[in-house]
């Protein structure tokens, strides 16, 4: 069996997390990547939290291997005339050239989409930025702290009014961007299969966050009026808030108030009473009186362990999740059995496990993990030969101006 993207050869111009995570993906799914860094390698590199290993142990850098897995690595120095036109020339080699350059550095590396285009028409582009293509701010950086969760209002819309905004997890809206630029890339792959030209795609941090949020968005567009974060206590359901067991955990609801949410509700809690007292016995009476209601439901949820209440919830069909933190996220028997985890086999590390690509193709194997992300400039001397026919001393000649590196 063969995988989807077997004999898709994709360039990269990219580093930290969003464009490399989609180019990752397009990995797992049998594409020939080459992750082009700059000399000295891509700045997220060791940038973040690593796992503990024994001392004395290879860190293979955990988060690097998730995001660049499977790929081809060389070094290149694109502000140098040679480095650049080496780029173009292995553009003319590729199908997909993905790449978060900002307008103003394509167009000083002889790489923006007129010339990519001339080198090679039938090529499929795809941009990742952080504010878009279009507009006065082409070329400002942004990063998904800024594009995705600050100026899309992801971060507003989860604030309650007068308190301060929540921190953003590492590369959260980065990697939610990676998969709509994997679905333009590919439906720009699909558009060249059809009428053999080239195509231009992109995706950026802000767009994909006005995505995300969309229904705050839709709402706010025609009556103006902000989305915010509700107090608990003003909440529009108690059977829509999170509660905290006995042992700490929490344990989160998501059952609209209609139907017999509310009965099944009380009866999992051992709390039918509550539903002949007056003050709850309407919808409306019960967010009238929330506060009470939190107090009563808080006290009884804290009073045993989440062990006690977990097979109630579920035999009365009660819609709930815990909140796992990331550590009992990656133990959870379901997280596993979806299949959100693979193991990466390192040449000197062994095995260790990632996360899997979003979403799973039935009855194709090859859709997988394919290695280790490269070592800086693991790839060079293979790249270039075997691409551009270099020679050995052609490539060395390079390396000894400071043109590409050798890992």
């Amino acid at each position: 069996m063969t995988a989807p993207l077997d004999g898709i050869r994709v360039i990269e111009f990219a580093n930290f997390a969003a464009a490399p995570s989609a180019t990752a993906i397009m990995a797992d799914l049998g594409a020939e990547v080459i992750k082009v860094e700059a000399i000295g390698g891509d700045p997220i590199r060791g940038l973040m939290k690593q796992a503990k290993v024994a001392e004395g142990d290879h860190n293979p850098d955990h988060p690097f291997q998730f995001i660049n897995r499977g790929k081809k690595g060389i070094e290149l120095n694109l502000d140098s005339e040679s480095g650049a036109d080496i780029a173009r020339r292995l553009v003319s080699q590729c199908d997909v050239v993905v790449m978060n350059l900002l307008k103003e550095r394509r167009q000083r590396f002889g790489l923006d989409t007129n010339d990519l285009f001339s080198i090679k028409p039938d090529l499929v582009i795809g941009l990742l930025s952080g504010y878009g293509e279009v507009g006065e701010e082409i070329n400002r950086p942004g990063y998904d702290v800024t594009a995705f969760f600050s100026r899309s209002g992801v971060f507003g819309g989860g604030t309650t009014p007068g308190s301060p905004p929540p921190h953003a997890r590492p590369g959260s809206g980065d990697h939610t961007t990676s998969i709509a630029l994997f679905g333009a890339v590919m439906a720009g792959l699909r558009s060249r299969d059809v009428t053999g030209e080239g195509q231009v795609v992109e995706a950026s941090l802000l767009r994909t966050a006005t995505w995300t949020i969309s229904l705050d968005l839709v709402t706010s567009l025609i009556d103006g009026k902000p989305a915010y974060d509700r107090p608990r206590e003003k909440g529009l359901s108690a059977m829509l808030e999170a509660f905290q067991a006995s042992d700490g955990r929490w344990l989160q609801f998501a059952m609209p108030d209609t139907g017999d949410a509310w009965k099944r509700f009380c009866v999992a809690l051992d709390r039918e009473d509550l539903l002949t007292r007056d003050e709850f016995s309407s919808g409306r009476l019960r967010y009238q009186n929330m506060t009470e209601l939190l107090a009563t439901l808080d006290e009884s949820i804290g009073s045993k362990p989440a062990a006690h209440w977990i097979p109630r919830l579920d035999e009365h069909k009660c819609i709930w999740a815990p909140i796992n933190d990331s550590a009992s996220a990656v133990q959870d028997p379901q997280v596993r059995a979806a299949g959100a985890f693979e193991t990466i086999t390192h040449p000197v590390v062994g095995d260790f496990e990632t996360v899997a690509a979003p979403f799973r193709m039935h009855d194709s194997p090859e859709v997988r993990v394919k290695g280790p992300a490269p070592e800086k400039g693991q790839h060079t001397t293979e790249v270039l030969k075997q691409l551009l026919n270099l020679s050995e001393v052609e490539i060395a000649e390079l390396e000894s101006d400071g043109v590409v590196r050798r890992g």
